[in-house]
């Protein structure tokens, strides 16, 4: 779907410096015949020329996503048509305008939530009531691929991932203003905007909520309900035994259940917590594979135990996500001999980035048969917001 969802009677409001817009809020497209803007939700995906990508709505802010279609240019091996599939002049291809309501005129800083899984689809620019001021033109991501990411950047001849701070717009005066975006690069994917007078801020996850001044905003696309990794691949053989965090004991062990999901730690409480169960599988040798949460402020450290004979320790890697879910936030230890009736425990111990400090989280831990511990990891990786 590329015509849109609200009108112009649909006006957002800037409160205490900050406005944040769902992408699909757009009132209006205009420039729209070599590219289109397409909503793409649960409810369903354009199908509209070349698209190699997958669908992205299970962690959009409000479950759903704009994307720049047909994406001719996917790698740089792919043609470059200036003026078609990529355009360095703004407000040339694919323009979108929003509403906004100012209550303090002054500079604004624009952070964009974008989905980039590569390098010629991560560009876009932004303008003001039909004018494209340099600081608006090539807001550029290199970091965060393949997930939804904040950023505000601006590409130049020098810096190509982007100088910080420098995309920003004037806002000249306090009333309503028309906030635009147009093509930079076709497959762009834009979930949401945020402007903001504080040249520190940083948005995190779906970011802050959106704010009508005027009119009523149509309902909020369902929400896609995505599998944990963890259950994703304790469901890729009927070989494969689980047992996740929070079938583990947690009276007294200094774990509590984090969300659905997950065992963690209050930092503000403990610095470790250890909490045992029985496996009860058949006997045999097994390929285990602990399934812990990478956080962005520190690496935790799990030690895993069988009848108090250890046999291993590891800190999941850092994520730039508040916290994340995959094979690389994983531990794998092949050829554990295992009886049933045999105590496996867990430590957990937080760390720490300097600043903040990590939770110590875990999702559970995977036996499967010798020689599948590497490959059963490469069955999702999934992100996934517990």
């Amino acid at each position: 779907m590329s015509r849109s969802i609200i009108n112009d009677s649909i006006i957002f409001e800037e409160q205490d410096g900050i406005v944040a817009v769902e992408a699909e809020f757009f009132f209006k497209q205009t420039l729209a015949e070599l590219r289109q803007w397409y909503i793409t939700s649960k409810n369903g995906a354009p199908k509209i020329g070349r698209d190699d990508d997958a669908q992205h709505c299970y962690d959009a802010s409000n479950n759903a996503y704009l994307e720049i279609l047909p994406d001719e240019r996917v790698t740089h091996d792919d043609q470059l048509i200036h003026g078609e599939n990529f355009t360095n002049e703004p407000g040339k291809i694919g323009v979108l305008s929003y509403k906004v309501k100012f209550n303090t005129p002054g500079r604004y800083y624009v952070w964009v939530r974008a989905f980039s899984t590569g390098g010629e689809d991560n560009g876009i620019h932004v303008g003001l009531n039909g004018t494209w001021p340099e600081h608006g033109q090539r807001m550029q991501w290199c970091q965060g691929k393949n997930q939804w990411t904040w950023e505000s950047k601006q590409r130049t001849k020098e810096i190509h991932c982007g100088v910080p701070h420098e995309i920003y717009l004037d806002i000249p005066n306090a009333g309503i203003h028309d906030i635009q975006f147009s093509m930079r690069e076709d497959g762009f994917e834009f979930d949401k905007f945020i402007l903001t007078k504080d040249i520190d801020y940083v948005p995190i996850e779906k970011g802050p909520k959106v704010i009508v001044t005027h009119g009523v905003l149509p309902e909020p696309f369902p929400e896609v309900k995505v599998p944990s990794y963890f259950k994703t691949i304790c469901g890729t053989s009927v070989e494969t035994r689980c047992i996740a965090a929070q079938d583990f004991h947690i009276d007294g062990t200094n774990f509590y259940k984090n969300g659905k999901n997950w065992l963690a730690i209050n930092p503000k409480k403990y610095e470790d917590a250890k909490t045992s169960t029985v496996f009860n599988f058949e006997s045999g040798t097994y390929d285990v594979v602990f399934v812990g949460v990478g956080e962005n402020d520190g690496k935790s450290t799990f030690t895993i135990s069988i009848n108090n004979e250890k046999i291993g320790s590891y800190s999941p890697e850092l994520t730039q996500r508040l916290f994340e879910e995959g094979k690389k936030f994983n531990a794998l230890w092949k050829n554990v001999s295992i009886q049933k009736g045999d105590t496996i425990t867990v430590i957990s111990k937080i760390g720490s980035d300097g600043v903040e400090w990590t939770r110590g989280r875990w999702a559970g831990i995977v036996f499967t048969p010798v020689g599948k511990g590497e490959s059963i990891q490469n069955a999702s990786s999934t992100y996934y917001q517990n």
